[in-house]
């Protein structure tokens, strides 16, 4: 007998506690998405299984833990910079949402969003876009941050950054993905992963939200 072959990692993960509601939701997910993405249920960040190599979701679901507690727990979490976290069952207009941004989290589904619209915004992380509003981005990028400890003897972050890294740069602060960049400035998606690895480096941002709050406040 031949011995089957692993599966393909899990691309959508649900960190949720496991209810009723969490488990009917994660069979929607399953039906409704494509079958690569293989949707999972973990009850906890700490139990996700990633591949750096491959862009995963995180839907961490905020109606039984405290936001503070996500977003504290998000911060000591170390993933790759192809993993994006979305926040699940958020409320609407609450106080917290662009202070979010500033934890890395990309997306925001709000309590009342249809079962179709997670679904759109979840395709749409996975191609490297942002799910948030414009205004809520802007409240982010205006808005006090803590700094960052760059170590580089005193030179500004960015300062070395190059007129391709900058005009990339400047494509990520409008939420361009990296197959339109690449489309745009005639490269591939591979260099282009490349500018963004070293932009990431240079200006001492861990993910592509933190860049694009970068950009935005400095270019």
């Amino acid at each position: 007998m031949t011995e089957e072959a692993h599966p393909d990692p899990s691309r959508v993960h649900l960190v949720a506690a496991s209810t009723v509601q969490s488990r009917c939701f994660l069979d929607v997910l399953d039906r409704l998405i494509p079958a690569t993405l293989h949707p999972r249920l973990e009850d906890a960040l700490s139990l996700v299984c990633l591949d750096a190599e491959t862009p995963a979701v995180l839907l961490i679901d905020t109606s039984h833990v405290p936001v503070d507690r996500v977003l504290d727990d998000l911060a000591a979490t170390h993933f790759p910079p192809t993993t994006y976290a979305a926040l699940l069952n958020v409320v609407r207009d609450a106080d917290w949402s662009s202070e979010s941004v500033s934890y890395g989290v990309r997306g925001l589904f709000f309590e009342d969003d249809s079962v179709e619209l997670v679904i759109r915004g979840v395709q749409a992380l996975l191609e490297g876009a942002v799910w948030i509003s414009r205004k809520t981005l802007l409240q982010a990028a205006v808005q006090p941050h803590r700094e960052r400890s760059t170590g580089n003897g005193g030179g500004h972050p960015g300062d070395d950054l190059t007129r391709r890294e900058k005009e990339i740069l400047g494509l990520i602060c409008i939420g361009a993905t990296n197959q339109e960049i690449a489309d745009k400035l005639f490269i591939s998606t591979n260099t282009v992963k490349t500018h963004i690895y070293k932009i990431y480096k240079k200006i001492d941002v861990p993910n592509r939200m933190q860049a694009a709050l970068w950009g935005a406040k400095n270019l």
